[in-house]
């Protein structure tokens, strides 16, 4: 092929398939551009490529499954277009429409079974299978807002993790989690600094907020959002552990809240936990080290800072003074409400404090604490992320988080 031949393929390829995403390069596409170029009807292009209308379409829209290969080889010449481009983009109609008729990518298959744990994400509602991988394949990528599945890139860096008192098997769903989290704040893109002043002056007032289930929340993101400070709240995964986590998106703070173990006081506590990692590790937090918050860390340094951030959370909300006078009365439910309200917090972290207190193996303070816990069905509607087997996709929260909250 000569250099001219070459150069006159190119400026064809050019014109139609343009490198614009906003245009269609579906074979259909190409089609109808080639339809504008001439300034013809569809009915004058069947008569030129001698094709039925049904065979035409069913090329076009990837629906004829037999197809006479010569019919390929004439638009492929009214189009100007090489022959094997027209088959791939064929077969790639065809695939979409029949993807049972096709086997899956196994470089696909052993990428997701890599990178994601399938059972706990079934379990979550985040896909309906584990066996058919179009599907998974579909729903994940739906999930992290990206194109292919191959963009997907595990990230744990850069993080401080609020733990549970379980250590997972693996990351593979906190990466994932993370990774929907971060992207969200991303696009949420908050144009305020982060002005420590603002939030130690502030910071007397959170506690209060408390007590009011519905918007106490909602009202307390509202002002750190305008200190340079993120909050969102993403629904937890089974085997991540954790309550929530800090990152660094754009040289400023994020706090990522979740439903570990679904007590509302938890929610609280883990917001003063995350902050304390804002106040005062703030700089470690922001290298790019892995500042992983873990009960179970094998670093002395690591434990014995969670343990500061955990005490810090416990002093600010229901110190241990509180505990103690608490439980005099802790049958009493008046006197709870009252000791509570006095002290500024929700009448559930009385009994959540007493019961970790007590230990685990207290039945008695346990089933208080699950029965006096408000449904924090009003924080997950309000931040809207996902519930069980509705996720909404990324670029629909950051929609509702900008005109519900971060207005």
């Amino acid at each position: 092929m000569s250099n001219n031949e070459l150069f006159y393929v190119d400026n064809l390829l050019d014109g139609l398939l343009d490198n614009n995403e906003l245009l269609d390069n579906s074979l259909k596409g190409l089609f109808e551009r080639r339809l504008s170029q001439l300034d013809i009807s569809q009915t004058t292009s069947q008569k030129i490529l001698g094709l039925e209308y049904r065979t035409l379409n069913g090329i076009l829209e990837g629906t004829l499954k037999i197809v006479d290969f010569t019919a390929l080889i004439k638009l492929s010449n009214f189009l100007q277009v090489p022959q094997k481009k027209v088959i791939s983009l064929f077969l790639t109609e065809l695939e979409k429409n029949f993807p049972e008729s096709f086997p899956y990518p196994s470089n696909k298959i052993e990428f997701i079974n890599k990178n994601f744990d399938l059972a706990s994400l079934k379990k979550g509602g985040i896909i309906s299978s584990i066996t058919d991988y179009y599907d998974i394949d579909a729903k994940i990528s739906s999930f992290l807002g990206i194109k292919n599945i191959f963009e997907y890139r595990p990230s744990v860096s850069n993080v401080a993790f609020s733990s549970g008192a379980i250590k997972p098997k693996n990351n593979l769903n906190r990466s994932l989690w993370l990774k929907r989290a971060k992207d969200i704040i991303h696009e949420l893109d908050n144009p305020y600094q982060y002005d420590r002043d603002r939030l130690i002056d502030f910071f007397g007032e959170i506690r209060w907020h408390s007590t009011n289930v519905e918007l106490g929340l909602t009202n307390v993101a509202q002002a750190l959002y305008n200190m340079g400070v993120t909050v969102i709240f993403q629904t937890s995964l089974p085997t991540i552990h954790l309550r929530g986590a800090t990152v660094v998106i754009n040289n400023k703070p994020a706090i990522i809240l979740t439903d570990y173990r679904g007590f509302y006081p938890t929610i609280w506590f883990t917001l003063i936990h995350e902050l304390f990692h804002v106040l005062f590790d703030w700089e470690d937090v922001k290298k790019n080290k892995e500042h992983i918050s873990e009960e179970n860390t094998d670093i002395l340094a690591d434990l014995e800072r969670e343990k500061e951030a955990d005490e810090f959370a416990c002093d600010y909300l229901f110190s241990k003074d509180k505990i103690q006078k608490s439980s005099a009365f802790i049958k009493n439910p008046v006197l709870v409400d009252e000791y509570a309200k006095n002290n500024h917090v929700h009448p559930s972290f009385v009994y959540l404090f007493y019961a970790k207190e007590k230990g685990e193996k207290n039945k008695y303070a346990w089933n208080l604490v699950h029965k006096n816990n408000p449904d924090i069905t009003p924080i997950k509607t309000t931040f809207d992320n996902w519930f069980e087997d509705s996720p909404k996709t990324i670029s629909e929260v950051v929609k509702h988080l900008k005109t519900t909250i971060y207005r």
